[in-house]
């Protein structure tokens, strides 16, 4: 049955909240002040999820979103009001979250120049020779011809995506991968295990010429066990920063932003200046890089091996001595280190499943004295807040927008003894 209700407020994943029959109801993409009618689609003990079916009263801030498939996509949160009010918006659900670590100080905010086409990567989901993405939460596939938040450049190649999958008509392919590293594409398709004799026999592979092209083979590109191979055009990917010119992986993490990811490093490279530096869950090694410049010495930890190699290569490229790449997890790693050397700055960049309570304990029990912790995820964010806070203080919140139109957003916490 449907029901209207009023929105009086944003959750922390960006759905509009409402109340009904007592009730708290979350409804994706609606605003506050706004009357809607909407369909419950879950009902849990404490709580209801619907779909807005209808916009009764629209809020002055609402727009017409950009994107034909806004309404059924769950990639973006926000298109639906202007950008001034998504970082309102976003500025409070992290006030919100804070709160719970007793933390009521200034949150600063950078916002990206780019709103839409700033995305340097996207994964497709493919079905028969059509590509796509899938519906919030779901596996439910849908045919896309665009997307308003990846790069103009990775746009421009799903057309001849689509020609390169009708003339092959592959039935082993999982996903498709795309990268913009400095303006060449990098794609790179991912099979499952077995699909690796039909590589003999693919056709129109010219159709990319000038592109890099990738054929990997295991269950996810990120994992170690994921076999990737170069088969066609530029067999080099290279990324320039900051006076670095170093080689990409298909597999290993880049940051979505270009332009908020060069900001956030400098950012952090603030409070790297003479000290010995951890950067912990430290990627492919830029950041790593930087921090050498900076830092008398510098400890990488990662355990993907792919990006460690990455890491090994830039170091040796640019000669920088007084950094150390470790390969393994950080919890496995991190109390060696601190065991050995004088550590006076940890940076964290985990994943969004957060740091390690073992990580945390370790930082704690020892005399290092800041820390910068990076997060794309607030609510794990919050929670290993709630641990570093046995002995440290936070100092400063400030959100890099390196996710426009989502409800994602990377937070830079500095905290001291």
């Amino acid at each position: 049955m449907k029901k209207e209700i009023k929105i009086f407020d944003i959750s922390y994943d960006g759905a509009g909240v409402g109340k009904l029959d007592g009730k708290v109801v979350f409804v994706p993409k609606t605003l506050p002040d706004e009357i809607v009618e909407v369909n419950i689609v879950d009902s849990k003990k404490k709580f209801l999820k619907a779909s807005c079916e209808k916009i009764v009263i629209p809020s002055d801030r609402r727009e017409k979103a950009i994107c034909p498939y806004f309404d059924i996509c769950g990639g973006c949160d926000f298109q639906h009001c202007g950008y001034d009010f998504e970082q309102e918006i976003k500025k409070q659900i992290l006030k919100t979250e804070l709160s719970k670590v007793k933390y009521f100080g200034k949150i600063d905010f950078v916002k990206s120049d780019k709103r839409f086409f700033y995305r340097n990567k996207i994964k497709l989901e493919i079905e028969g020779n059509k590509i796509g993405y899938f519906k919030p939460k779901s596996h439910n596939f849908f045919e896309i011809k665009t997307c308003p938040i990846a790069d103009e450049k990775i746009l421009k190649t799903f057309p001849l995506i689509e020609e390169f999958l009708l003339e092959n008509q592959f039935e082993n392919l999982k996903n498709i991968y795309i990268k913009n590293v400095d303006e060449n594409i990098g794609i790179c398709f991912l099979f499952s295990k077995n699909a690796r004799k039909m590589q003999k026999n693919i056709k129109k592979l010219d159709i990319f010429n000038g592109f890099s092209i990738f054929f990997a083979y295991g269950d996810i590109l990120e994992s170690d066990k994921t076999d990737v191979k170069f088969v066609f055009g530029k067999q080099k990917l290279e990324k320039k920063s900051h006076g670095f010119c170093f080689e990409i992986s298909p597999q290993a993490f880049l940051q979505v932003n270009d332009e908020i990811a060069e900001k956030l490093y400098d950012y952090v490279l603030g409070f790297c200046q003479d000290k010995n530096v951890v950067n912990a869950y430290s990627g492919q090694g830029l950041l790593t890089a930087l921090i050498s410049k900076k830092a008398k010495k510098v400890f990488g930890i990662e355990y993907q091996k792919s990006a460690h190699n990455c890491a090994e290569k830039l170091k040796e490229k640019s000669a920088l001595i007084n950094m150390y790449n470790i390969c393994g997890k950080v919890e496995d790693n991190l109390v060696d280190v601190l065991s050995k050397e004088k550590i006076d700055l940890i940076v964290l960049d985990p994943a969004r499943d957060g740091c390690k309570n073992d990580v945390l304990e370790a930082i704690i029990s020892t005399n290092v004295n800041e820390i910068v912790y990076v997060s794309c995820n607030f609510a794990t964010l919050v929670r290993d807040l709630k641990v570093l806070k046995k002995e440290y203080k936070i100092s400063s919140v400030k959100i890099f927008d390196m996710f426009p139109c989502t409800a994602n957003m990377e937070t830079v916490v500095y905290l001291h003894k």
